[in-house]
């Protein structure tokens, strides 16, 4: 799968690189091919500047209206262009089936977002659609823990996406969505509570798949835990090299803020 390369893909194809990473590596290496309709709140952007430079990221349905992904997937540097972005949901297979092509109205980008060298902080956005999504069994709401919830490195945990399998291996046609189990670990010491690291063995989520999700097991039901948001700048997959994910339930009152009261929404973590 993809995440050695850009995650859900974050395909970055001409000029994107500095921003989305001298880690544009995406992919989940070691994923296998994912059940249609199991990961149904799973979407793919397609992001452009101009309709010619595009690059990709993953994302998840919070409701109807709105999907939760990577702020860096849409930093200003990049100039993404919301009228000419689309997001695709009901996907498992990106060349094939039926989609749900939705327009973006607009971004909703943590006010405290920030590069800081090879990594972000509050790394969190709410993309708003132009049109509602219809609900179904290939269309659902992603679930999202509490601060109460507790994810550990023996908690069953997944990583999702359509990004490369190995270093510049895109996937290969049809592009059938990829997953792959992955451990919780324990970051390195001085990154911030706000962040959850996985991996650290071949198979692992590397500097892609941005604004993908990090889902784990609680209670019989998927959650998503983290979002995509960093890896190391080196190799991808390598043994010790840790996926950073923005830790969800830390950004409760911003995501519940916007999706239920619109501009009424806190930025407090």
């Amino acid at each position: 799968m993809a995440f050695c390369k850009l995650f859900s893909v974050l395909v970055l194809i001409h000029n994107t690189g500095d921003l989305l990473g001298a880690e544009v590596r995406s992919g989940i290496i070691g994923g296998q091919d994912a059940p249609k309709g199991r990961w149904p709140w799973m979407v793919h952007l397609n992001i452009t500047s101009d309709g010619v430079n595009r690059w990709r990221c993953g994302g998840t349905i919070l409701n109807d209206q709105w999907v939760l992904t990577a702020a860096h997937c849409f930093d200003k540097n990049l100039n993404p262009n919301y009228r000419r972005s689309m997001v695709w949901a009901g996907s498992n297979v990106l060349q094939k089936g039926f989609h749900q092509y939705m327009g973006i109205r607009t971004v909703v980008m943590h006010s405290q977002y920030g590069k800081q060298g090879n990594s972000y902080v509050n790394d969190i956005a709410l993309v708003q659609l132009t049109k509602s999504l219809k609900l179904s069994d290939d269309v659902k709401v992603v679930k999202l823990p509490s601060n109460s919830d507790i994810f550990s490195p023996s908690s069953e945990c997944w990583i999702i996406g359509w990004g490369n399998t190995d270093n510049d291996v895109p996937l290969k046609a049809p592009e059938t969505l990829q997953e792959r189990k992955i451990n919780i670990v324990d970051c390195n010491p001085g990154l911030s509570s706000d962040l959850l690291c996985a991996g650290g063995n071949k198979g692992d989520a590397c500097e892609g798949d941005y604004g993908g999700p990090l889902v784990c097991l609680k209670a019989g039901a998927y959650m998503q835990v983290g979002i995509m948001s960093y890896g190391s700048p080196e190799d991808c997959g390598a043994p010790g090299r840790l996926g950073v994910y923005t830790q969800v339930s830390k950004y409760e009152h911003f995501i519940n803020g916007y999706i239920r009261h619109g501009s009424e929404a806190s930025d407090d973590v």
